[in-house]
């Protein structure tokens, strides 16, 4: 009976969580707008990396690939084709989750820090052949793409709220899937997986395509926010390394860890860059340092260790 009635009141306070953040545009400042739109993107980057290396182990450092590879795409179609916002963002995502397919059959055949390298490398390649004056008839080339999308903050913040909380889902549904399992033996021991019959090549280039997916139509919408891209905005190491720092920050391995973690890095960054203009850089990265120290299993792993939450789905 008590596990019914908590089981509701959880529900409850989910349903009463999710109506505030329908309801927010109706209320909200652009400035809180811009910050929440900024948090749920980033939400749904640090997800994305997390899903795929948190779950096989394989530390992607090429996020910034697929945010801009789908960045480029979708922002060329609305600027250049006159494309409606809503088809460009899928057609750039769908174009980098096939694209991975192919980058990830030949790239996750190598493991450790060589998989991590050769996914810097082609993020490096990738923003060096876009600049290019060859592929300025398409590209732009070094110019950057800047167009205008015409969608207001609310429908950005809507279509962004939606997307970061699928994402949650998925990874939720991953972590009791039959898949999720399979990709946690290959963390564990991608040998004895291979043994025990697992395909590991095919279960890590479909972790490794979702994870491309999601990310590249966070991206997508990423830059039509700030309606501009170009090969060093579109694939700068930022991408990449703050996704990862936000899901260190909140636990890695865990559902919520990287919300929690683009929250609180976003409102913290927000606060000392207000407070402290010239010196935040420093302390901010002396406040990561000390939370890797003395926080290494995130504050949602550090909570669990606590017992202050005793119940944490892991992926």
């Amino acid at each position: 009976m008590k596990d019914l009635i908590g089981g509701h009141k959880t529900w409850l306070g989910i349903a009463i969580l999710m109506a505030f953040l329908i309801s927010i545009p109706f209320f909200a400042s652009d400035y809180w707008m811009t910050l929440l739109v900024l948090i749920l993107i980033y939400t749904v980057y640090a997800s994305g990396w997390n899903l795929f290396s948190g779950l096989t182990g394989y530390t992607n450092l090429g996020l910034a690939w697929f945010i801009g590879v789908s960045g480029y795409v979708s922002s060329l179609l609305i600027a250049d084709h006159k494309f409606f916002w809503l088809f460009a963002w899928p057609i750039g995502a769908l174009f980098v989750g096939i694209v991975s397919i192919g980058v990830g059959y030949i790239l996750l055949r190598i493991k450790g820090v060589y998989f991590a390298i050769s996914m810097v490398a082609l993020t490096e390649g990738t923003r060096e052949l876009i600049g290019t004056e060859y592929l300025e008839p398409i590209t732009h080339g070094g110019k950057g793409v800047p167009f205008v999308a015409g969608i207001s903050l609310s429908a950005l913040y809507w279509s962004v709220l939606l997307l970061a909380l699928i994402t949650v889902i998925i990874c939720y549904k991953i972590t009791s899937s039959k898949f999720g399992l399979r990709l946690i033996a290959i963390r564990e021991d991608e040998q004895a997986a291979e043994t025990l019959g697992i395909h590991t090549t095919r279960e890590k280039i479909i972790a490794f395509a979702l994870s491309a997916f999601l990310t590249g139509l966070a991206g997508a919408i990423h830059f039509t926010y700030q309606n501009y891209i170009d090969p060093s905005f579109g694939f700068t190491i930022h991408l990449t390394l703050t996704p990862i720092v936000m899901t260190l920050f909140g636990g890695v391995g865990t559902v919520f860890g990287p919300a929690i973690g683009a929250t609180l890095f976003t409102f913290i960054h927000e606060i000392l860059w207000a407070e402290l203009t010239i010196l935040y850089m420093a302390i901010f990265g002396a406040i990561l340092i000390a939370l890797i120290l003395f926080f290494p299993q995130g504050l949602l792993g550090w909570m669990k260790e606590k017992g202050i939450l005793p119940r944490i789905r892991k992926i």
